[in-house]
């Protein structure tokens, strides 16, 4: 059973579209689910995620990079369960996350940045949660071929993307290919030499000139606190905008 922490992390990698010009009352794209090697986290109590997005877009034969960090939490109501409830206050470094309605955690004050130089989650708890008080001291992974994610993707061939030497810190990767509200997405583990989408990968994905491409390596913590496992991760997302994805 996929849990409620993988659909969480999952809305992190795609929030990109935030990043890259989507307004708030779109809807979450829909998802073309491709996955290899999948973490399990069914024995988790709750997940906090730390995100560095860095975008790209090519506007007039000039690449623009934009740099934006952000930060969510949840908090399962059993082991793995896809309901979430209330923690308490939450904050990294000293900064408070928002509660949205279906009870998870965000911290989107962009004009207020997050320095995620280090790391440190709290959370009030109540009488569902523990309070919560943990540093994180496994560094960010990184990915050292964002120069080289594709401008263009043809859907009939498929495409692929190099991660060989080029992926560091990292447990695993997510790939996303989206436009249009439409994504296809694959995991691999960190240490995979590349990842491929084949035409029936992209199938689902809508032909653009507004696509995007983003490799996202993550890496995990955990700590048991009054009997219950959380998880921490830490996920740098790099972005590839205005790609343009034919038929």
């Amino acid at each position: 059973m996929k849990s409620g922490i993988f659909s969480t992390f999952l809305s992190v990698a795609l929030s990109v579209f935030i990043l890259t010009g989507c307004s708030k009352d779109d809807e979450t794209p829909d998802t073309t689910t491709t996955t290899t090697n999948e973490f399990s986290y069914d024995d988790s109590f709750g997940v906090f995620v730390a995100v560095k997005s860095i975008s790209t877009q090519t506007v007039g034969g000039i690449t623009i990079p934009v740099e934006v960090n952000t930060a969510t939490a949840a908090f399962m109501e059993s082991a793995g369960s896809s309901t979430l409830v209330d923690g308490g206050a939450v904050s990294i470094n000293n900064k408070s996350l928002k509660k949205v309605q279906n009870n998870a955690y965000i911290y989107d004050d962009l004009l207020n940045p997050l320095d995620l130089s280090t790391i440190t989650w709290t959370a009030a708890g109540n009488s569902n949660v523990p309070a919560i008080n943990k540093t994180v001291n496994r560094g960010f992974p990184s990915f050292s071929g964002a120069d080289a994610l594709p401008a263009s993707i043809s859907k009939a061939s498929g495409f692929s993307i190099s991660l060989a030497n080029k992926v560091s810190n990292a447990d695993s990767v997510i790939i996303v290919v989206a436009s249009n509200n439409k994504s296809a997405y694959k995991i691999v583990a960190g240490n995979a030499a590349s990842v491929n989408f084949s035409s029936s990968d992209l199938s689902g994905v809508e032909a653009s000139a507004t696509g995007l491409v983003s490799v996202s390596p993550y890496n995990i913590s955990t700590e048991t606190i009054s009997s219950k496992k959380y998880y921490f991760i830490n996920e740098s997302v790099y972005t590839k905008a205005t790609v343009n994805i034919t038929q």
